[in-house]
This record gives C-alpha cells, structure tokens and sequence, in this order.
C-alpha cells in the first residue's frame, strides 16, 4: 500500500474551528470560506497556484456510464488535485467522494482543507468529506464547522480505538444529527482501527437510523463468509465464501448499512467466489457503492505497479453482473443515496 506521505496545506487551529462552530448561526457559508481563506491564504497562494493556473481538465468520456467513486483520497504518492481529477478522467469517473486522513493514521496526511480547496476548484467533480481526529476533545465542534464549510460526510474515519469508544459513537451519533454518511474503516488485530465489528456494529445501526454507515477495509469484507479468521492469521482470506456471514444478514436487516468496494480488501473478498458474489449483489442491489481508493496517476497503475483498483473493479462488476440496472445503482445511485439519505 501507499507510503507514509504528508499534506503540506496549511491546517485550521483547534481553537480558531471550535470558535468558528460556536459562531455558525451569526454567519453565512460565504464568511466562513472567506474566513478560511484568510486563515491559509498564504500558504494555498504558494502550494496552489500552478493548479489554480492550469489548463481546465477534460469532463469524462460522455459515452460510458455515469461513475460515481465513494472512496478517493487525494495524495497517494504525492498525487495532486489536477493528477487526481486526470485520474478520475481515464477512469470515466463522473464525481467522487474526495476523503481527507487529518491524523495520518495508515501512511497518509490528508486535510479536510485541502479537499475543500479541491472542491471549490472542482465542484462538479469533488464531493468533500471530512475527517479529524476524534480522541481530541473539540471534535464535535470542528466537524460542526466543516459541514458550514460544505463537507458532506465523515470519512475515512480511522484511529487505533474499538469500535464501542464512546468517542466513535459520538461522531456516528453527530452524523445521524446532520443526516450524514459516514464511512469507516474496519480492521481487527494488533495495529487495527474500529476494532470489534462483529460485537458492536449492529447497535449503532440499531440506535442511528439515519447516518449511513460505509463499510470499508479488511475486517468489514472478512465478513461477507461466515467462516472469518483471526485477524492476526489472515485479514484477506480467500477461498470459497461460506453461507450465513455476517453482512449478509446485516445488510438484510439495516438498510443504513452500506459497502465500499475499494481497495484490496474490497476485490479480493468479492473475488474469492464468483458464484457467492453474484448471488450477494443480487440480494443487497441498493447497498452496493463502487469506490476505488486507488492511488494511481493515469487509470493504469503507472505509479502502482500496473494495477488500477478502479479499472480493475469496474470490468470485475461489469463481467459478473448482468443486470444493467443493478451496475446503474452500484456505479453511481446507490452512492448518491448514501450522500443524499434517499431510498
């Protein structure tokens, strides 16, 4: 996977958020953006400007489908919002979640200012989330601030906490507050991150009826079989799904429960058996999202090891799913109701 990378934007203060959040019924979203301008002006004028002077980049083929990605980061291998959006080009990707790491937790820095700054550049391709760093006692206050600033989700949220930290819940209850996604990255074992999926998952989606929980990453996929094993001996098992796991029933019960099919931990568990994956889309049609978290350039792996995890997934879908409805909702309705809290 990716190496560490750092974000150079210019970060928001603690202190200069929470006041900003306790101020946000006396302004308007214009103060507020024209407020953080002020606060990065000078270090966006120097880190931007060959971007903000850049040629405009080309909308996306206009003969394939609408591709709607729920899981990009900006910085993979110093990936730039140009080379991000040139990605999304060669892709055919229409629009994507654009998802900040604040924390740097799993190799890379991403700022919610800096998605931010890609969708005001980008608006009609960037879809902003946000994500800070929840073991910090103002956190509330600054997501309040980024959804004025025009956030639209929670995401990649990811910090080495069990899933049943009263910190985690608070978030997901603040995303069922603003009628938001929120899109979480599942891992078990020494390192991990929302540690304690299959005992805890469950109540949140009982308790919070309207945020859309985004499963993400290796323990969430694990768990499409019914045979999981321990985190520590393989987070990527293969071979034949066993019937009866727990997101079949999950997703059967909570329709606020959605899947991200990104990255590595995505492809292999919808890879490991064909015959099991057709059947598991066909039974959750309106809970699959299409999501790359792909790190490359060009929509061919030239900086990745020849692989696109967009391009890859896309002609995987578009092989074992028949159903041109169903491909419709997994590349781009089904995101779209996930953002939006539509059925």
């Amino acid at each position: 996977m990716p190496q560490p990378m750092t974000d150079p934007s210019l970060s928001i203060s603690s202190k200069s958020v929470s006041n900003l959040a306790s101020e946000q019924t006396q302004r308007t979203r214009r103060d507020c953006l024209r407020q953080l301008a002020g606060w990065g002006a000078a270090a966006m004028a120097t880190q931007f400007a060959e971007t903000a002077l850049a040629q405009p980049v080309s909308e996306p083929k206009k003969d394939r489908r609408k591709l709607l990605d729920c899981h990009l980061h900006i910085n993979h291998f110093d990936r730039s919002v140009e080379d991000t959006i040139r990605h999304m080009d060669a892709t055919g990707t229409t629009k994507a979640f654009v998802l900040p790491l604040e924390t740097g937790e799993g190799g890379v820095t991403l700022r919610s200012e800096t998605v931010l700054h890609a969708f005001h550049l980008y608006p009609d391709r960037v879809i902003p989330f946000c994500q800070t760093d929840i073991r910090q006692p103002d956190v509330l206050e600054r997501i309040k601030a980024y959804h004025l600033l025009g956030c639209r989700g929670i995401g990649e949220q990811k910090e080495h906490l069990p899933l049943n930290d009263k910190r985690v819940e608070a978030v997901i209850a603040l995303c069922d507050e603003l009628n938001w996604p929120i899109t979480i990255h599942f891992q078990d074992g020494p390192g991990g991150y929302n540690q304690g999926l299959a005992d805890h998952l469950e109540a949140y989606l009982k308790r919070y009826q309207r945020v859309r929980i985004i499963g993400h990453a290796q323990t969430f996929w694990a768990n499409i079989s019914a045979d999981v094993p321990p985190a520590e001996k393989s987070l990527y098992p293969t071979g034949p799904v066993k019937p009866g796991g727990l997101l079949d029933r999950l997703l059967g019960d909570y329709p606020n429960l959605y899947c991200d099919m990104s990255a590595g931990s995505g492809f292999n568990a919808l890879s490991r058996d064909e015959e099991f994956t057709a059947g598991f889309i066909t039974r959750h049609p309106k809970q699959m999202l299409f999501g790359s978290d792909c790190p490359c350039r060009d929509g061919a792996g030239e900086n990745f090891k020849g692989t696109c995890y967009n391009t890859q997934l896309q002609a995987f879908l578009e092989r074992i799913v028949t159903d041109e409805s169903i491909l419709d909702d997994i590349f781009f309705h089904n995101a779209e109701r996930a953002l939006n809290g539509t059925a």
